[in-house]
């Protein structure tokens, strides 16, 4: 017997090579959406987890910026008044779930050691010293002039000398050097348990639990009194010294007498203190004129400062260079420090931000400081923590007393490549930048209430804690659970059992497992917008929520579009070939045979790609050892024979009779081709959903995702999944609509042909037919779109843009299946006008 098809080759070769094509599409899809979720759950194991989980402080200590935000601020220690005690911290780290258990407490604000800094003096010259201090955006003068006129002409002539102050000329020596007091910075420090910290941080902090004597080589004032504090390393004090240089004309006996003659008993010390006014009109009018200006001018950087605790003398080099005396120069040097300088501290309040929305913030102003004029954003306390006498200077209760003493330095920065962010409080991260200049980076000045959080620049004992601040100096405790590797649901879980343990007690409790940094915009009053990172609790948890409804969405809409588009294309070719098979049965063909053609040939077209592509992802799994699309294969490949079942039944449904009387002409027609239009409803309908709805979603989604480090990260690692399956979406969605449209009319070919025929022009019988399209599809589209705004509704937040913007999306859609329906009509039409004529 002659081999019979009923199908062309052509036809075959076609759709074989198109299921070959979908299959291994969907099948690698849904496998890489696989993949995508493994790698996101990864991600957040391996990087969601930092040096501790949580975060414990005293009750009622949350800010308002911190509960509305969900976030931790980089000063988290507030005020540093503290409220937790030693004994509350001992029975926390003896929990049998606690690795680590690491204090802090802040002790305050302190200035540096107040001492001068000298430099080589050189007979007849003028010094003039000016003290400027920066924010990174803007340089502050202070105030306060500094200036020496010195006519000593050699070490054993009188001293004739005009300083610009009391304590300008009490400072300065009268022998080879000239001496200036060094500018007042402020330096915050804090208490740690040297163990527990260098579990957290990995530096060795032992010599914080030493006695000063035994490290420290220099004289120490006072033993019984002195804290060993150490330093952080190249801490950049905020102030730069300007030194200007002069030589002096010589003034004669009588010039000297004339200038004096206007002050008080011709003392000008007494003329500077009781008319400061007539002394400085004398200076600028008189004695100012010697100076011949032959100017020098040199600048000390704030690098060239030392350790704001060690108690060395200064000088300046021969490199000009403002450098510490550490003992081994052979350059004769003096200088002066003050002892117990340090029973002043401060106590700074926290920031307040205004919250403006999600993304930005606002600080105002609290002040300008007197002396450099910079504005300050939070309010200062002093704290005076024991009582000195006026005239000796010796402590009037030593119990109380104390001193820090530099015994070495730090340097530990909280790591600002971790997607994870565990802020240790103290040690400072990236500093925050001008928004619209990221290059410039800001810092604290040298003005104590700056925005900027100033990290720890001295760290002590916390034994040394109650001293200083009372019976519960303990500010927060950065706590580790034990036996825990990386971040998931387990670990999640006991994190917070534990967490919920000491919430319980009433302790201010935040899980910053999981937590990453989000840099938010601050508009600062004085110096514009900023951007600063702040520590955003549940990062992780918002990634996986939101990567588990794009997966669901995006898989589900994949799926039935390709569904969709598989189950029209067996439906179409089934029904083709209903009447070749009619046409058989009439020349006396049995059922038997003409099944077993039909099955030959369905086994080609649809056995002969499944057989190719698991083939394929088979030698793919050997190579590449990944199985997941050959597994997605056979699933997907049970799928589409289960739809040609389904097909090859509804094929065999006999059409039903329509009633024309009492309807329209163009639903009846629509109503008569229901089922060849059901997937292009179907296909519009996902389309609609997918332009007005998940465009937004997707962008809202991703937002919310990305405002955290950890976020933008995993959202790179998928961001190309996303695009290529809307991609394919659209595309399987426009193929289905207009192959439809096109198999409709093509359907109706003689209907178009006989409206030519009766003398019906192609404009009109296109517009007679369009619509039947504009009908269907405009109430399918126009259903998609009430749909998709029920969801934007229910997932998201809907505003007025939102609607215009589905609204547009629409209207795109529509447009989309009016010009399939047009172009795929003309072909028609115009074929059938060449049979008309």
């Amino acid at each position: 017997m002659k081999k019979v098809n009923l199908i062309n080759k052509r036809f075959i070769f076609i759709i074989i090579t198109v299921l070959i094509i979908i299959i291994s599409t969907v099948s690698y899809t849904l496998s890489i959406l696989s993949e995508a979720n493994e790698q996101v759950k990864r991600d957040i194991t391996n990087f969601s987890r930092g040096s501790y989980d949580i975060l414990i402080r005293p009750g009622g200590k949350q800010t308002e910026v911190e509960k509305q935000l969900n976030i931790i601020e980089e000063n988290y220690l507030g005020v540093g008044d503290g409220g937790i005690t030693i004994e509350e911290w001992e029975e926390i780290k003896n929990h049998p779930q606690v690795e680590v258990a690491a204090p802090v407490a802040s002790i305050g604000l302190f200035t540096a050691r107040k001492r001068t800094w000298m430099i080589e003096r050189e007979n007849l010259q003028y010094y003039e010293v000016d003290y400027y201090t920066s924010d990174g955006v803007n340089s502050y003068k202070s105030k306060e002039d500094t200036f020496m006129y010195d006519f000593q002409g050699n070490f054993d002539s009188p001293r004739v000398q005009y300083p610009s102050s009391f304590e300008v000329g009490d400072n300065f020596f009268i022998e080879e050097i000239a001496t200036f007091y060094f500018p007042t910075s402020y330096h915050q420090v804090v208490a740690v348990d040297a163990v527990e910290e260098e579990k957290l941080t990995h530096h060795d902090l032992g010599l914080l639990n030493k006695p000063v004597e035994n490290i420290f080589g220099h004289y120490v004032d006072d033993q019984d009194l002195a804290i060993p504090i150490l330093s952080l390393k190249d801490v950049p004090v905020p102030s730069t010294i300007k030194l200007t240089i002069d030589d002096l004309e010589e003034p004669t006996e009588s010039e000297i007498m004339e200038w004096n003659s206007r002050f008080i008993n011709e003392n000008p010390i007494q003329g500077m203190i009781e008319q400061p006014d007539i002394y400085h009109r004398v200076v600028d009018e008189f004695i100012s004129k010697k100076r011949l200006h032959n100017e020098l001018v040199y600048t000390f950087k704030p690098e060239d400062g030392p350790s704001p605790f060690e108690n060395l003398l200064l000088y300046v080099d021969e490199n000009m260079k403002l450098a510490p005396d550490d003992g081994t120069g052979e350059n004769m040097l003096g200088g002066a420090h003050q002892s117990l300088s340090q029973n002043i501290g401060y106590q700074l309040e926290p920031i307040q931000y205004e919250l403006i929305d999600k993304k930005n913030l606002e600080v105002k102003q609290t002040g300008i400081d007197d002396v450099y004029h910079v504005p300050t954003y939070r309010e200062i306390q002093e704290i005076e923590f024991f009582e000195l006498d006026e005239i000796s200077r010796e402590p009037l209760n030593r119990d109380e007393a104390f001193e820090f003493y530099n015994v070495g330095f730090f340097s530990i920065q909280e790591n600002t490549e971790d997607l994870a962010s565990s802020p240790l409080g103290i040690y400072g991260r990236e500093m925050p930048y001008l928004a619209s200049n990221r290059d410039i980076k800001l810092h604290p000045s040298a003005v104590p209430g700056s925005f900027i959080t100033t990290p720890a620049h001295g760290l002590i004992s916390i034994d040394w804690a109650e001293k200083i601040k009372g019976n519960a100096p303990i500010d927060a405790i950065r706590v580790k659970i034990a036996e825990l590797e990386g971040y998931d649901k387990s670990a999640a879980a006991i994190i917070r059992d534990v967490a919920n343990e000491w919430e319980n007690k009433g302790f201010t409790v935040d899980i910053v497992a999981g937590a990453s940094l989000q840099d938010i915009t601050v508009d600062v009053e004085g110096i514009g917008k900023v951007v600063q990172p702040f520590t955003t609790l549940g990062a992780a948890d918002t990634v996986i929520s939101s990567w588990n409804t794009l997966q669901i969405m995006l898989t589900v809409l994949y799926g039935i579009v390709a569904i969709t588009f598989v189950g029209f294309t067996f439906f179409n070719l089934l029904s083709d070939r209903q009447k070749d098979e009619q046409l058989l049965a009439k020349l006396g063909w049995s059922e038997k045979v003409i099944g077993r053609i039909r099955y030959k040939e369905w086994i080609w077209m649809l056995g002969t790609p499944i057989f190719i592509v698991l083939i394929g992802f088979s030698l793919f799994g050997i190579r590449a050892d990944n199985w997941l699309p050959f597994i997605f294969s056979i699933g997907v490949s049970c799928i589409f024979v289960v739809l040609l079942v389904i097909a090859e039944h509804s094929i065999k449904r006999k059409p039903r009779l329509i009633k024309r009387q009492g309807r329209n002409i163009a639903i009846q027609n629509i109503h008569f081709y229901q089922y060849r239009l059901v997937a292009s409803c179907i296909q519009l309908f996902l389309s609609t959903i997918l332009t007005c709805f998940l465009p937004f979603f997707l962008i809202q989604n991703v937002e919310s995702t990305t405002q955290t480090r950890l976020g933008s990260y995993i959202h790179g690692e998928i961001e190309g999944l996303f695009i290529v399956i809307v991609v394919l979406l659209y595309i399987l969605t426009v193929i289905t609509v207009y192959q439809s449209l096109r198999r409709m009319w093509k359907k109706r070919k003689k209907e178009i042909q006989l409206f030519l025929f009766l003398g019906w022009g192609k404009s009109a019988t296109r517009t007679y037919f369009v619509k039947e399209v504009f009908l269907w599809a405009g109430l399918t589209t126009a259903f998609g779109w009430v749909v998709s705004l029920f969801i934007t509704w229910s997932m998201t937040d809907v505003s007025f843009d939102t609607v215009l913007l589905g609204i547009a999306g629409f209207l795109l859609v529509f447009a989309v299946a009016l010009g399939c329906s047009m172009y795929s009509l003309h072909q028609v039409i115009e074929g059938g006008e060449k049979i008309a004529n």
